[in-house]
Parts: structure tokens; C-alpha cells; sequence
């Protein structure tokens, strides 16, 4: 297998990409590399779990600001007429975390998520924002359970990937580029993602190719994990220089802590839409908010088709759910502007196994600390608890983290098969695969249509962010609903969540990248 391809691609070609379709298999991701080396993993024999491990560690060198070694996530893991699986892992919090060394601040936090800021951003960025990673040992677990060839041939192209270097094509000179100044502080991130001036690397317009920065150790840390799979981290050498390299910037992180936030096999959450069924990610996850949101609407009866009492109904349904679960929601065990980096993708077999993957950093480039002896950046999970003592999800010593991932499948009445879908984007993720489940359902659009059909974001504050492709009485009855700001959407800033979708049916697959993602891409195997 050659993984040593350009990841670059003409602007256009990635507009005018066409959903693929054949019947021996598809991946779909946000970065075409990383669907090649998935569909040559099923090439080579390999499952839909397989594909996805290959392209998850593909993704991790592609696009280093989206996920990685140093993330979590969850895979939904399922075959048509069979209950699904769900491999959970989540971000946890560090046992030696102390709820006292976040102080509430005056104002709200410029990351993510609602909360009050904290004094100087210790929860957003910086070492104290780290969670103990579970990427690899989630990874491995559905290998475990489900892959079919060796681990170390699925690690094999993110290592020849990295080996190469990143390629920093116009979208990464953009990302780096609108993060630079938050890169800069510090100083092993700024070292290899920026020049020696603090800017991002570019390049000129008469270049013959974009430029390629060394990712550092990461080839070593791929080829240790290769050989010893996930103790590289749980036991070995890696985690112990991950420890230390944090513990050196300040941070908290223990060995203990990988072996606490050991993944786990558990049931998704599951509802009937419509005479479909839905399947999405439990727990803590945005999937358990999907599936509530799903059964509201489902209850109301409502089948109007997607006109002003659609989109009315899903700002009525949507907000309260979204409030109630910032206020209800977290982990209780305490015993033991959105930049979003998380990143979505979905692979399908012959056999009729299809996988909904969806694996985060949390922020863009997570808490911008990147262990300079294994190449590894690492999330920043505390932001996701809020850091205001007392509640359900207020920080805590081992506390698992609330979460927006809704990895999801659905089987369509009447259909033999199953569609799987999720997105990125932080909070943007639930109104986005809510949405386009009920265009499937209640509208009765194609799995292509329903992706590129424009939508909504609905903030648990009524705010209404509207794709300005609506009609304008759709427009005209949702500024009776909330805050409307209707824009347009772009490929940057993301307006929307991204949406990767694919689905498997009569043994034909379709698979669908998100048209607003620019490097995303759906391969055949």
C-alpha cells in the first residue's frame, strides 16, 4: 500500500466530488488521504473495523489539529438484522485533578463551550486542560473484538504518512494560520507548526508543491504502538514520556490515569423515527441527547415534510433538550467561537459491517501542548466539565467527560442495510445529524440530498444560526423562534457541523463526504 501520497487537492475537484458508490466496500472521511488508506486496507482483505483503525491513525498525522493519539471517541459498530456495538472511549479527567485550581473568572470562556471563564484559560489550554487520552486503547479494543488483520499492517500507512511529514496545502497554511496566536504559547507546538517568526509556514503562488514540516517523534510513537499496541501508552515507554513531558509543563497526568479511563464494549442508545430505527452513541455522548431529541419529535407526530413547520418544530424541540442537558447531564461519580477539532468518518464492507467513528481533540489542536518526545498533541477534555462547583458536570478528580459525539446508524423502514453518519463541530454536531436523519425520515430525501440540503444550527439559547439557501418564509418563521443569523455556509469558518454519511443497502454502498469540509473525500475499496 502507498501512503505516501500528496494529500493535496485542487479546490474545485473537492466541489464537484461525487458521492461514491460500488458494492465491495467505501470509506468517507474529512480528508481524502486518509478514506485511500482505509480503502486499501479493505482492498488487502480487511473489515470495516479494520478500515476505520487504518483511517483513524491516517487522520491522526493528516490533520493533527483534529484528532490523534492524544483524543478519545466513540465507534458504532454494526451489520444489518444484528443489535450494534459501541466502543466507548471517552475522555476522563486525571485522578489528581483539584477542582480548586480552575477559579471561575469574570466573563464567559472564549472556547467551546458556554461555561464562565476561568483564570488564565487553565481549563481550555496548558497542561491542567489535559485528559488522559484513550484514542489507542479504544482503537484497539474494537481490533480486538471485531478486526480481522494484524495491527501492525494497519498502522503501517499513518506511519509512512508521518514519515513524509505533514503537507501544508492552502487549508492547512488556513488552519494554522487562524491559529497561530494561540500556538505560540507554546513553545514545542510553535517550533513545529510555525516559522521562526510565529507565523504559520506558507507558500507562494508560483510554488510546484506545498511545503512539508517533520512531525518529530511521531513516527517512532506509531512504530512503538505498531509493535506493541496500546501498552506502548497503558504500560510502556510512551505513556511513561507522555507523563513526563506533561508533568514537566505543570500538569497532573498519571500512568494511573490511562489504566482508569480503560475503554469499554457497551449498548448504544437506540429509538424508533418514524418507522426507522436509530442507533447512536451512549453515556455522556452527544447521542443520548440525539435520541431524545428524536423521540420528542417522533411523539409529536408530525410529518409535514421539510417546510416552516419542520424547521419551527426542531428550534422547539432542539433548544429546551440542548439546555436541559447542559444543566442535568455529567459524570455524578466523583469517586474514582467554535473551533472544534473533532472529526467524523464511516466505512462499510462487503459483508454488510458498517462503522460510525467519530474521534476528537476537543478544541483545535486540543490544549496546544504537544510532547515534544513523542509528537503527540493532546487534548484539552477539562474544557468540556463546567467549571462551576456543585453541578452534574462541574470538575471533579476521575470524573468521565460530557460530550457532544453522537456517532450514529440508522435502518430506514422497508430497507435491508444500514446508514451511518455523524459530524463535527463541537455543539454544531447534534442539530446536525438530528437534522439529517428526520430529511431521510420526514422528507424522504436520498442519503446525498439530505447532506447537501442546507440546515440549521440551534443553540440551547434559542440562537439560531440558518443557512441562507432557505426559503424566505422558512426564514420568516424562525425569526419568530429564536435569534436568527442567517449566513452562508463556507468552508471556513464552519457555520454548520461537518457531516461524513454512508450507507450500505441491498448491498450497494453509497458513501457521502460533507461538501463544506474541503479535503474530505468518499473512496471505493
Amino acid at each position: 500500500m502507498n501512503a505516501a501520497k500528496d494529500s493535496s487537492r485542487d479546490a474545485s475537484a473537492v466541489r464537484e466530488e461525487l458521492a461514491a458508490g460500488g458494492s465491495r466496500g467505501a470509506v468517507v472521511s474529512q480528508h481524502r488521504r486518509a478514506s485511500e488508506v482505509g480503502a486499501e486496507i479493505l482492498r488487502a482483505g480487511g473489515n470495516a473495523v479494520d478500515a476505520a483503525l487504518a483511517t483513524a491513525f491516517a487522520l491522526a498525522v493528516l490533520e493533527p489539529w483534529m484528532s490523534g493519539i492524544g483524543g478519545g471517541g466513540y465507534m458504532l459498530i454494526g451489520r444489518s438484522g444484528e443489535p450494534p456495538s459501541l466502543v466507548d472511549f471517552n475522555l476522563r479527567a486525571p485522578m489528581r485533578i483539584r477542582a480548586a485550581d480552575y477559579p471561575v473568572a469574570e466573563g464567559m470562556s472564549n472556547d467551546l463551550f458556554p461555561w464562565p471563564a476561568v483564570e488564565g484559560e487553565r481549563n481550555t489550554r496548558g497542561p491542567l486542560s489535559i485528559c488522559a487520552p484513550t484514542m489507542v486503547a479504544g482503537m484497539e479494543l474494537a481490533w480486538r473484538t471485531f478486526g480481522r488483520l494484524p495491527w501492525r499492517t494497519l498502522l503501517e500507512p499513518s506511519i509512512e504518512l508521518a514519515k513524509d511529514g505533514l503537507v501544508v496545502d492552502w487549508y492547512a497554511q488556513l488552519v494554522l494560520s487562524s491559529l497561530a496566536k494561540d500556538i505560540r504559547h507554546e513553545p514545542v507546538a510553535r517550533a513545529m507548526f510555525l516559522d521562526e517568526g510565529g507565523a504559520s509556514v506558507t507558500t507562494g503562488w508560483t510554488a510546484h508543491s506545498p511545503p512539508r514540516l517533520s512531525l518529530g517523534a511521531l513516527v517512532e510513537t506509531l512504530t512503538a504502538i505498531a509493535g506493541e499496541g496500546s501498552d506502548a501508552i497503558v504500560r510502556g515507554d510512551v505513556g511513561r514520556t507522555l507523563v513526563e513531558d506533561v508533568k514537566a509543563r505543570g500538569g497532573v497526568l498519571d500512568m494511573g490515569d490511562f489504566t482508569a479511563a480503560t475503554p469499554r464494549m457497551r449498548e448504544p442508545v437506540c429509538t424508533s423515527y418514524r418507522g426507522g430505527r436509530i442507533w447512536s452513541a451512549a453515556g455522556l455522548s452527544g447521542g443520548t441527547t440525539l435520541v431524545r431529541i428524536l423521540r420528542t419529535l417522533d411523539a409529536a407526530g408530525m410529518s409535514v415534510g421539510i417546510r416552516e413547520e419542520f424547521y419551527a418544530a426542531l428550534v422547539d424541540t432542539m433548544a429546551p433538550i440542548l439546555r436541559a442537558r447542559l444543566e442535568e447531564l455529567g459524570d455524578r461519580d466523583t469517586g474514582g467561537g467554535d473551533r472544534s477539532c473533532t472529526t467524523h468518518f464511516c466505512t462499510a464492507d462487503s459483508e454488510g459491517l458498517v462503522v460510525s467513528t467519530t474521534i476528537t481533540l476537543v478544541s483545535m489542536f486540543g490544549s496546544k501542548v504537544l510532547s515534544p518526545r513523542t509528537g503527540v498533541m493532546l487534548n484539552n477534555g477539562m474544557s468540556w466539565f463546567d467549571p462551576v462547583p456543585g453541578g452534574a458536570n462541574s470538575i471533579g478528580p476521575g470524573k468521565f467527560c460530557l460530550n457532544n459525539m453522537a456517532p450514529t446508524l440508522m435502518h430506514e423502514p422497508g430497507r435491508r442495510g444500514l446508514v451511518a453518519v455523524g459530524a463535527a463541530g463541537g455543539r454544531k454536531i447534534i442539530p446536525a445529524v438530528a437534522q439529517l436523519v428526520t430529511f431521510m425520515l420526514d422528507g424522504g430525501l436520498s442519503l446525498e440530498d439530505a447532506c447537501r440540503h442546507p440546515r440549521l444550527d440551534i443553540r440551547h439559547d434559542r440562537t439560531i444560526i440558518a443557512d441562507d439557501r432557505l426559503d424566505e418564509e422558512i426564514l420568516s418563521v424562525l425569526r419568530s423562534k429564536g435569534r436568527l443569523h442567517r449566513v452562508a455556509a463556507t468552508v471556513y469558518p464552519h457555520h454548520f457541523g461537518l457531516v461524513q454519511a454512508l450507507k450500505l443497502i441491498d448491498g450497494v454502498v453509497e458513501a457521502v463526504p460533507d461538501a463544506m469540509a474541503p479535503l474530505a473525500g468518499a473512496v471505493n475499496a
